[in-house]
């Protein structure tokens, strides 16, 4: 039985894959609001309903791998002594899925809004998990600036990154974050 609930596993996250990279070269080709879920589909050779199991719309797509990063660095988090080398942690490595789908942000504002929403959420539950239990009011505040601090770092490195070609997302995150640890003061 556990083979078999394996081999299901398995299929499902090949077909979500699938459906992923489908979508992203689509994007790409097409252009976000050009491309249909019916394309999609048809591209991972699913149906549309099977779309529909995985990925409630479009921007669902772009947001799977999004959340697969954000899955990461949770679990980076459990291991790491501080929240900027769980982060470090989680970049590190090949990202060209998530840098394909920050190049599709770019060019879709209406998308960069519904990506700014999850990110939101994301924030809130970064917060919850490094919080103790019972914290007081000064521990939540210090923990919510940390979070923000490091999301903002994070974004204006990955726009960083994004103007660079043949750059490591991790050279751009990791000087962003060291910045940010020495303290913001402004000099002209």
């Amino acid at each position: 039985m556990t083979k078999l609930c394996g081999l299901r596993e398995r299929k499902k996250q090949q077909t979500r894959s699938a459906l992923v990279d489908a979508a992203l070269a689509l994007f790409e080709a097409k252009g976000f609001e050009a491309a249909t879920v019916e394309e999609i589909a048809a591209a991972a050779d699913v149906s549309p309903r099977t779309f529909f199991r995985y990925f409630t719309a479009k921007e669902g797509v772009l947001l799977a791998v999004h959340d697969e990063e954000f899955a990461r660095l949770l679990d980076a988090v459990d291991t790491a002594p501080t929240l900027a080398e769980a982060v470090i942690a989680t970049i590190d490595g090949d990202h060209e899925r998530f840098r394909r789908v920050q190049e599709l942000l770019a060019r879709a504002p209406a998308l960069r809004a519904t990506f700014l929403e999850r990110t939101v959420e994301q924030e809130h539950q970064l917060v919850d998990k490094l919080l103790p239990a019972d914290p007081t009011p000064q521990q939540v505040l210090r923990t919510r600036l940390l979070v923000a601090a490091t999301y903002a770092a994070l974004r204006v490195a990955i726009e960083s990154w994004l103007t660079t070609p043949d750059s490591h997302c991790a050279e751009h995150v990791t000087e962003a974050l060291a910045l940010l640890d020495q303290g913001l003061a402004v000099t002209r």
